[in-house]
């Protein structure tokens, strides 16, 4: 008996048991779950590395337990840019001088009345998450459309601005990638 006893090293068993939980703590914690789930939507996404940029720049991404969780964070990212894209064709509008050329005027109104759309996508989408999340996947997907028509009018009035072009790719890009999470969410 005594001699299992000197068997017993404190040190040795320290160290398996903190092995034991770093392991535990890796492999089942919350971020990891998350990652997961992030790393499979941006796979199935148009554009992986900005999926995994944007995502990632949101504080509650690695917190997100589901693809629901990750839908809300998608759909608030995609609020966010549209509302943001909109106010800038909004001022490029209000202060659009008399001489502006009408074609480029009637465009930046047009893309407005596009981008109301796109907000309002979104955020049906995100309303309809949890009682309709077939409905919320067609209004994520909807969502881009007033990006495509924003371009088309920017096209064809001449209109070359940097932001508002970056501005309709985002929202493409959030459109898509909204959409690919919606997919996942069992209706």
């Amino acid at each position: 008996m005594e001699m299992a006893m000197q068997s017993f090293n404190p040190v040795f068993f320290f160290f398996l048991t903190t092995i034991a939980l770093f392991f535990l703590i890796h492999f089942l914690s919350p971020a990891k779950a998350a990652s997961e789930i992030v790393e499979g939507v941006c796979n199935d996404s148009d554009n992986y590395s900005f999926c995994i940029q944007a995502l990632e720049s949101d504080p509650k991404t690695p917190a997100a337990k589901n693809h629901m969780d990750l839908a809300v964070i998608a759909l608030n990212l995609g609020i966010s840019n549209s509302t943001a894209t909109r106010s800038y064709i909004a001022r490029l509008y209000k202060n659009a001088k008399k001489k502006t050329d009408r074609r480029k005027k009637s465009a930046l109104e047009g893309c407005l009345w596009a981008y109301d759309g796109a907000v309002s996508s979104f955020r049906s989408a995100l309303m309809e998450l949890k009682e309709d999340p077939l409905t919320a996947n067609y209004d994520s997907k909807v969502a881009g459309d007033g990006a495509v028509h924003c371009s088309g009018l920017m096209t064809s009035s001449g209109i070359k601005d940097s932001s508002m072009s970056n501005g309709n790719d985002f929202i493409l890009r959030f459109s898509n990638i909204a959409f690919v999470i919606t997919y996942n969410l069992e209706g």
